[in-house]
């Protein structure tokens, strides 16, 4: 029994060196909202509005949603937001389309990370990722269901 922990504890300890890659990690109540019926699916709209020659840096905000939930303490809305982070350089936005269909073809729930340069081979998040999961508020330049205007 401690030989499989050890080997689990191994190999978790090494994708987490490794920067995770494509995944489906993000807040605890990430579970919670997609058992509400929050879906990845959900940012379509806002990814099928975004234009392509537009240029995100680490930190952009590209869009967010509200998934209303229920847990044992009742009910509660999350506000769950698309966002470019871990990137040195920029990304436009034809290519966070593309990833973001890679990531929804990858089976995410309603969270998860997709590194920047995973149609480059490179799958390590630590290089940039596009990160869907819950934050505290709507960002300043965002409406929901609608891509996030640039920052000034």
């Amino acid at each position: 029994m401690r030989f499989h922990s050890f080997i689990a504890l191994a190999a978790a300890t090494a994708q987490s060196a490794a920067g995770l890659g494509i995944n489906c990690h993000g807040d605890t109540l990430c579970g919670i909202s997609y058992m509400s019926g929050g879906r990845l699916t959900q940012f379509q709209t806002i990814f099928d509005n975004i234009f392509e020659k537009r240029i995100y840096d680490n930190g952009d905000d590209v869009g967010c949603i509200e998934v209303h939930s229920v847990n044992f303490k009742g009910s509660f809305k999350g506000t769950y937001c698309a966002y470019v982070q871990n990137l040195d350089g920029s990304v436009s936005g034809a290519t966070l389309k593309s990833l973001y269909t890679e990531l929804v073809n990858y089976g995410c729930g309603i969270c998860g990370s997709i590194p920047i340069h995973y149609d480059k081979g490179d799958d390590d998040v630590n290089h940039g990722e596009l990160s869907f999961n819950m934050v505290d508020s709507l960002p300043d330049n965002c409406e929901l269901n609608k891509p996030c205007s640039a920052l000034s």
